[in-house]
């Protein structure tokens, strides 16, 4: 199968199997001819190259098809402009340090999206930016852009909320930096445990999770991170627990700080959430789903739906928005 775009060298001492960029393979995959009917959505590689998204483009031994070994970030493009992307950026840079990965400059990054976003046309949509490791027989890195349309089920959240079950990850918090190995705080492709508890949430009359530590202390959700509103304050559990710094969460909090709306991260347990004046999760691409049913049991709207609507509709739609990630 035809192989994906490369990208920038490791760093001294990184990981051996990491193999610095190279040129391109001496037979790149075939791009999709000037008004050829494709798969919905738009493939670009790192070097700009279009994608037909019905033929292959991956090499079977790419490791981030065999063991997950890469990093990627989602976020929503409104108006052709991709929202929140200096952080989404910055945080691609972490997870990719976090695995020992040295990620191209954002510049490829913003002329490989804004290709793919061009072609992808108008209409809200959605990217992912996807950087592995390569193939597992040696050469360049991996990297490209997807961009699609919102799924219906995305809108549906947005609108109509979700019902959702708590499920515990099997794990214990540990303080930050004990065991980096474990990858906390990166998003990498290693999702196969957060697509599972997906599917049992579907199973159970749910269609989504929060996952809880084995002390019953509140983390996240596979793709989300919670928001618990109490009283006229706006509560999230810490990053140090282990869990995905929140880009959308963050976004928020700064939108609400400058209002004068009162927001900290804070322990939380099951308990707290079902006595709560309101429960979202929140994403970058669905934004914030009010929660509806907690396991089983009927959760009100509370009197903060709509501030916490409009918040996030304001920091995703304005373009300042481009802010440091503060609580």
């Amino acid at each position: 199968m035809a192989s994906a775009s490369p990208a920038s060298p490791e760093p001294p001492g990184a990981d051996t199997n990491a193999r610095p960029a190279t040129e391109p393979p001496a037979e790149p995959p075939a791009e999709a001819p000037a008004g050829a009917p494709t798969e919905p959505g738009t493939l670009v590689r790192l070097d700009g190259t279009v994608l037909d998204r019905s033929r292959p483009a991956l090499c079977a031994d790419d490791l981030g098809v065999l063991r997950g070994d890469g990093v990627f970030e989602a976020l929503l493009v409104t108006d052709g402009r991709p929202v929140l992307l200096r952080e989404h950026l910055d945080r691609l840079a972490r997870s990719a340090a976090a695995l020992g990965l040295r990620p191209p400059e954002p510049s490829a990054w913003e002329r490989c999206l804004a290709a793919a976003i061009a072609r992808h046309g108008g209409g809200d949509a959605y990217a992912r930016l996807v950087l592995t490791r390569g193939r597992e027989s040696g050469g360049p890195a991996t990297g490209y852009a997807l961009v699609d349309p919102l799924p219906a089920t995305t809108l549906r959240a947005r609108a109509d909320g979700i019902r959702v079950l708590t499920l515990t990850r099997g794990t214990v918090t540990l303080p930050p930096g004990r065991a980096p190995w474990l990858l906390h705080g990166a998003k990498s492709l290693s999702y196969a445990v957060n697509m599972a508890a997906q599917r049992w949430a579907r199973a159970h009359d749910a269609e989504d999770v929060i996952f809880l530590a084995e002390d019953g202390m509140v983390l996240e959700g596979p793709t989300s991170a919670v928001l618990l509103a109490r009283g006229d304050r706006l509560l999230s559990p810490p990053p140090e627990l282990g869990i995905l710094p929140s880009i959308a969460l963050g976004a928020l909090f700064a939108e609400a700080a400058e209002r004068g709306r009162h927001c900290a991260y804070a322990r939380l347990t099951a308990e707290d959430l079902h006595g709560g004046d309101g429960l979202w999760l929140v994403s970058s691409v669905r934004l914030a789903a009010r929660v509806r049913a907690l396991d089983g049991a009927d959760l009100p709207p509370g009197p903060h739906h709509d501030a916490v609507a409009a918040l996030l509709h304001a920091a995703c739609r304005n373009p300042a928005a481009d802010r440091p990630h503060r609580p």
